[in-house]
């Protein structure tokens, strides 16, 4: 196969992006095309928000014409009973009736586990901050293909206030870290294959101190962090895992999903 055909399914909302856009960050779907076309010059890549219902509507027509799905992060909650997550959860529910592989980063993970029965829950060993460090994969892990010429532990980027709580059915876990013990999960489900990440490597560090800086207010007033000195050490540490974190490795878990839909 020499030209992958794919499709992004965006996590957030447009008015949502219009705050990534003030942080100086492109929405999620835009950001994981662009690390695709690097690794994948030739792929052919469509875009589609679950909240838009014309939109699904043209995609679902076509989707057996895609070669794999990327669910991405989002800032939406799977605990708020809300239209935009209900839709989401169904968009995942009808590509599991098609011949799909799943690539799902944080919000997507728990997307697919919720449409799979699975269950999620606020983190009760609280958040990852841009980062998530020290994460090991299992005997599983070391042997899955996602994870193909990555380190057995690795600290990479990572922001979610949530987690998987109970995994679908028959699901394989391939890695853990102190605060989620799911940080990364395969399993299938009707005709679909799904890879799902906790963190996100498909995201540069530099994005996520954007993300931090923007959200520092609401941060504060919610007590991720103290005062603003505690904020910047944060930032200050996160920079200094940027400079010893090949992008080749932060990415290698996608390239390996890339090369997965090839073979």
């Amino acid at each position: 196969m020499n030209k992958l055909k794919l499709l992004i399914v965006e996590g957030n909302t447009k008015e949502e992006n219009v705050n990534f856009n003030i942080a100086g960050c492109v929405p999620q779907s835009q950001n994981f095309k662009l690390h695709i076309k690097k690794l994948e010059p030739n792929s052919e890549i469509d875009i589609v928000e679950p909240i838009d219902d014309n939109s699904i509507s043209k995609t679902l027509s076509s989707i057996k014409k895609y070669d794999g799905v990327v669910l991405t992060g989002s800032t939406l909650r799977l605990n708020k009973d809300i239209k935009e997550i209900k839709k989401h959860v169904e968009f995942a529910k009808t590509c599991f009736q098609h011949e799909k592989k799943i690539f799902g980063s944080c919000w997507g993970l728990q997307v697919t586990v919720i449409a799979a029965g699975g269950k999620c829950r606020v983190a009760p060993n609280g958040p990852h901050i841009g980062i998530a460090h020290d994460i090991e994969l299992n005997k599983d892990g070391k042997n899955h293909g996602m994870y193909l010429n990555k380190p057995n532990k690795f600290t990479t980027p990572a922001f979610n206030y949530d987690e998987v709580e109970i995994p679908p059915k028959n699901s394989i876990l391939l890695a853990s870290d102190k605060i989620n013990k799911f940080q990364a999960l395969h399993f299938y489900v009707g005709k679909s294959e799904i890879w799902g990440l906790q963190y996100h490597p498909e995201i540069p560090y530099d994005y996520m101190i954007k993300l931090i800086k923007h959200r520092s207010k609401g941060m504060l007033e919610s007590n991720v962090f103290k005062n603003q000195d505690e904020i910047d050490r944060h930032i200050n540490f996160i920079r200094k895992a940027k400079s010893i974190l090949n992008d080749d490795i932060r990415t290698m878990e996608l390239k390996n999903w890339l090369d997965y839909l090839k073979n």
